[in-house]
């Protein structure tokens, strides 16, 4: 079904989406996991192919816990996702995403927690900075956050949130 609605938007915005492959690939990858973690890790593995830096965040008893990094990161950032963890309430980007069930965009300073992730990942001060809710069954159950990282590449994004069909709810 995925691939359908995949094809279909190519149709129909074709000179929108240069990299149709690609998403294509992505989506028939994702869609091949029967758990959530397997469905996570190959989401944040094609995320690469559309944002130069990036770090995905898992919501765990009211708190975000940094899962994994993507992109152009250092090996600082891989080794201290694992330690960040603040509550999903902090007005971080992050928090902005899964209250309101949509992509947000924004800048850094923009929201007051955002060093709380940032500084840890040695992120810095992005200009732009982007946070996806992945929704299952109504609820967020993790945040996909990605930015420009220090190249300044443009990212390709999708205003509409991803929603995940998966009974799990524990991630490993």
């Amino acid at each position: 079904m995925a691939f359908a609605e995949a094809e279909k938007l190519q149709q129909e915005t074709a000179p929108a989406i240069p990299n149709y492959d690609k998403v294509r690939d992505a989506v028939n990858d994702i869609s091949s996991h029967d758990t959530q973690s397997g469905i996570l890790k190959s989401l944040v593995t094609h995320a690469a192919d559309f944002a130069p830096r990036g770090a995905f965040f898992i919501i765990k008893n009211e708190h975000l816990a940094g899962w994994k990094v993507f992109g152009d990161v250092t090996d600082a950032a891989e080794n201290s996702v694992r330690d960040v963890h603040f509550p999903a309430s902090d007005d971080t980007i992050l928090g902005s995403a899964i209250s309101s069930a949509q992509t947000v965009d924004s800048a850094a300073g923009a929201h007051s927690a955002d060093q709380s992730f940032l500084e840890p990942l040695q992120f810095g001060h992005p200009d732009r900075m982007y946070a996806v809710p992945l929704v299952a069954r109504g609820k967020a159950v993790a945040v996909l956050y990605a930015d420009y990282g220090n190249d300044g590449t443009h990212l390709h994004r999708d205003r509409k949130s991803t929603r995940l069909n998966s009974s799990h709810t524990d991630i490993s």
